[in-house]
């Protein structure tokens, strides 16, 4: 029975780890952007909580959500393509991204296009 409990232990471990090196990798992203990124915007299509719930605490205290959001992203031309962006959003702010057709802001890395935030 102990053996149980442990491996089932160590499963939501790794579970967890890998799950939240995949959402914490678009903060990196985002602090290389943050003065270098070319400003685009999006609307959202939909927003999905990540497969196991994964929350976790912010940088200030508060509780932050996994999430992936798709979206329609629309370049200066008015062009559009889909995309998904994998991310931690604040709880408080998680309302405001669950409502479909919502513009929000992206920052483009200007020496790939294929990477946003």
């Amino acid at each position: 029975m102990m053996s149980a409990v442990l491996v089932a232990g160590v499963s939501v471990v790794i579970v967890a780890t890998h799950e939240n090196r995949i959402y914490s990798a678009e903060e990196k992203t985002w602090r290389r952007l943050e003065h270098s990124g070319v400003p685009v915007r999006a609307r959202i299509e939909a927003l999905k909580r990540s497969e196991h719930g994964l929350t976790r605490g912010g940088t200030h205290g508060q509780t932050v959500h996994a999430v992936e959001l798709v979206l329609e992203i629309f370049d200066k031309t008015g062009a559009s393509h889909p995309a998904a962006v994998r991310t931690l959003i604040d709880e408080v702010l998680l309302p405001q991204f669950c409502v479909a057709g919502a513009d929000v802001h992206l920052l483009r890395d200007p020496e790939d296009a294929s990477i946003r935030r």
